[in-house]
């Protein structure tokens, strides 16, 4: 069964600076969420964000990874989601 630390691990290994959240929440070892902040995401599109993280997770997606659900964010953008769902 697939580990959260071993695609944290993955992603951290491309995007070294990363804040990552892994959750499996239906606990199946098969379908995860990700969210990643990152400030090499600065600049980039949303579709080079998710190419970056969706790259570092290859070799896994090949293997043992079956679904991701991913968001990605800069720390500016994380820090204004963060406020935005508080209120």
């Amino acid at each position: 069964m697939l580990e959260i630390a071993q695609i944290k691990n993955a992603i951290l290994e491309i995007v070294r600076d990363a804040d990552v959240k892994i959750t499996n929440p239906p606990r199946d070892g098969l379908h995860f969420e990700a969210i990643v902040i990152s400030s090499l995401f600065e600049g980039k599109s949303l579709v080079e964000q998710h190419q970056l993280v969706m790259n570092a997770l290859k070799d896994l997606f090949s293997t043992t990874l079956h679904a991701l659900s991913l968001k990605t964010y800069t720390p500016k953008e994380w820090n204004r989601e963060r406020h935005s769902t508080r209120n």
